[in-house]
């Protein structure tokens, strides 16, 4: 018996250390860093830009590590004067970036549309920073529908080319757009007369080439990134 609940406490321990490594964000405690004033909660920083009253605009995905209240897309403004810090010590509103992982605290109402709007911002707390979506996955609501569906257009790990360019020689097409992510782009093709779309390719540059299509031909061009996918461009070849 005492040895099967040392083989049971074993794996629960082994779960335990997975699930830390999968997350790949070491969080601190909400309690550990929560304001005696307020309300906190932890969110992925979308977009953070300064607007036009000089205060930081910020756009955020709230994490499922949160109250049920408290997951999902809002967004806040941070005013200079607010409590700003990192774990590193005290920061500015121009050192709030895409991809900070915040403990925000407030204590206004947050307006039920969508975005939510959280007013009356008092703190922001950078616990922690990453690149791409894949560092966080397991930290995103656990109702989104996919990427796509749930991070909107405007997010910078996720956001498609908001235009395509191309070039014909003959029966080659180049396409390519302004590089938005380092995630992998797929480039989808199909006949103008068809809906049938098929795969061209996968990269993670801003440009592919797509051989061995019939000269004289009307085709269909897409590239799809975390689900969403970009302006189709029809190109006619040579």
């Amino acid at each position: 018996m005492k040895k099967l609940l040392a083989i049971l406490l074993s794996g629960l321990m082994l779960m335990s250390v997975m699930s830390v490594v999968a997350w790949a964000v070491d969080l601190p405690d909400i309690s550990e860093i929560e304001s005696d004033e307020g309300t906190t909660f932890y969110a992925l920083v979308i977009d953070a830009s300064i607007g036009t009253t000089g205060s930081c605009d910020l756009q955020l995905c709230a994490l499922n590590v949160n109250d049920i209240n408290h997951r999902g897309l809002c967004t806040a403004s941070a005013k200079a004067d607010i409590e700003l810090l990192s774990l590193n010590g005290l920061i500015t509103i121009d050192d709030i970036a895409m991809g900070d992982i915040i403990a925000l605290t407030y204590t206004g109402d947050v307006l039920e549309v969508y975005p939510s709007i959280i007013t009356d911002t008092t703190r922001v707390y950078v616990v922690d920073h990453v690149d791409t979506l894949a560092e966080v996955a397991s930290l995103l609501p656990d109702n989104y529908n996919g990427y796509g569906n749930y991070i909107p257009a405007w997010n910078v790990f996720a956001s498609v080319p908001e235009s395509l360019d191309y070039s014909v020689s003959g029966e080659k097409v180049t396409l390519s757009w302004r590089i938005t992510s380092d995630e992998t782009y797929t480039v989808y093709y199909k006949r103008s007369t068809s809906d049938e779309w098929k795969v061209a390719g996968t990269t993670s540059k801003h440009k592919v080439n797509i051989l061995g299509l019939k000269s004289g031909i009307s085709y269909d061009f897409r590239v799809e990134i975390l689900g969403q996918d970009s302006e189709v461009v029809t190109v006619i070849t040579e």
